[in-house]
C-alpha cells in the first residue's frame, strides 16, 4: 500500500515581497540585520513627532543655596580688593552700615567685613565704593567720597522698619506740644511741614540731638529724620519754664525737618550757615 501524498497548492502568479514599516511596495527586500537587545532597556525612547498640547518636558528643580548671596558678594569684593576679605557677614543693623576688623590678629592684609544685606546685588559703582572704603585710610578724602556713595545706596534700599512706633504724648501737664508745633508751622513754614511731636527723654532711629556743649547738660530736644518726629525732654513741662523757651527748642527742630543735612566729602553737616541764618530770623 502506497503512502498517500498531498500536493500543496501554490498561489498563482509571482510571490510578493515582504513589506516593512517605512518602505513602499516597490522597495526591495530589507537587508537582514542581527537582532540587538538593550542591556538595560532603551535609555531615551524616541518621542513622537507631535507632542500633546500643553505638555512640557520635565526639568530638574534647582534649589539655590541659602548662603549663595553672601558668597557672591564676597567674591565680587575680593576681585576688587585683591582677595583681602577673609570673611564677610551680612547684617540687618540699621544703624551701622558696615564695619571692618582685621581678619587675623596683627595682620592688616586680611579683613573681616560686616555689611548690611541691602548691598547684595548692588551695582558695580557701589561695590567699587565699598572696596575703596576698605582700602583707603580712615578719614581720607577717598574714604569720605566712598561713604557718600555707600550711604546713598543704603538710604535707597534699606527695608522699612517693622517695629511699632510708641504712642505719642504731646499733651503735657503744662504745655501741649501739638498746639505749639502747629502754631509755629503756620507762622514760619507756611504749614507745609508734616511732623509728629511728643514728650520723652530718649529718641530713636536716625536722629539729630540738640544739646548744650557741656556734658552735664540735658538733651532738650531731638528730631528723628527716619520717623519725622520731634521729642522734647520732660523737664521743660513745668510752670516756671516760659513758653518762648519751648517755642525756641521746637523751632530749632522744625528747621531740621525743613533742611536736611548737607553732605560734604562723606560728612554730614546739620548746622550750616544757612541754618544759623534762618534760626536768627
Amino acid at each position: 500500500m502506497k503512502p498517500s501524498t498531498q500536493a500543496l497548492r501554490r498561489p498563482s502568479g509571482p510571490p510578493e515581497p515582504a513589506v516593512r514599516r517605512g518602505q513602499g511596495r516597490d522597495a526591495g527586500p530589507a537587508p537582514r540585520r542581527p537582532l540587538q537587545l538593550e542591556l538595560f532597556g532603551q535609555a531615551h525612547p524616541a518621542l513622537p513627532a507631535g507632542r500633546p498640547e500643553g505638555r512640557q518636558p520635565l526639568r530638574p528643580t534647582v534649589v539655590p543655596h541659602p548662603d549663595a548671596p553672601r558668597l557672591e558678594l564676597q567674591r565680587a569684593l575680593n576681585r576688587l580688593t585683591g582677595g583681602r576679605l577673609s570673611s564677610l557677614i551680612l547684617t540687618d543693623n540699621r544703624r551701622t552700615i558696615l564695619s571692618v576688623q582685621p581678619g587675623r590678629p596683627g595682620d592688616r592684609s586680611q579683613l573681616c567685613l560686616r555689611i548690611h544685606r541691602s548691598f547684595v546685588g548692588a551695582p558695580p559703582e557701589v561695590l567699587q565704593a565699598v572696596a575703596a572704603f576698605l582700602e583707603s585710610k580712615k578719614g581720607s578724602d577717598r574714604s569720605r567720597a566712598a561713604l557718600v556713595v555707600i550711604r546713598q545706596h543704603f538710604n535707597l534700599h534699606r527695608p522699612e522698619r517693622r517695629t511699632r512706633r510708641p504712642a505719642l504724648r504731646s499733651a503735657g501737664a503744662v504745655y501741649d506740644l501739638r498746639e505749639i508745633v502747629d502754631d509755629l508751622n503756620r507762622r514760619y513754614f507756611g504749614g507745609r511741614l508734616t511732623v509728629g511731636v511728643t514728650w520723652g527723654r530718649s529718641s530713636g532711629g536716625v536722629a539729630h540731638h540738640c544739646r548744650r556743649r557741656r556734658t552735664s547738660s540735658l538733651q532738650l530736644g531731638s528730631y528723628s529724620y527716619e520717623d519725622r518726629l520731634i521729642r522734647l525732654h520732660g523737664v521743660l513741662d513745668q510752670p516756671d519754664i516760659p513758653r518762648y523757651v519751648i517755642e525756641a527748642v521746637i523751632f530749632h527742630e522744625l528747621l531740621h525737618a525743613d533742611m536736611p543735612p548737607v553732605v560734604r566729602q562723606g560728612r554730614r553737616y546739620f548746622h550750616t550757615p544757612e541754618f544759623r541764618r534762618r534760626e536768627r530770623e
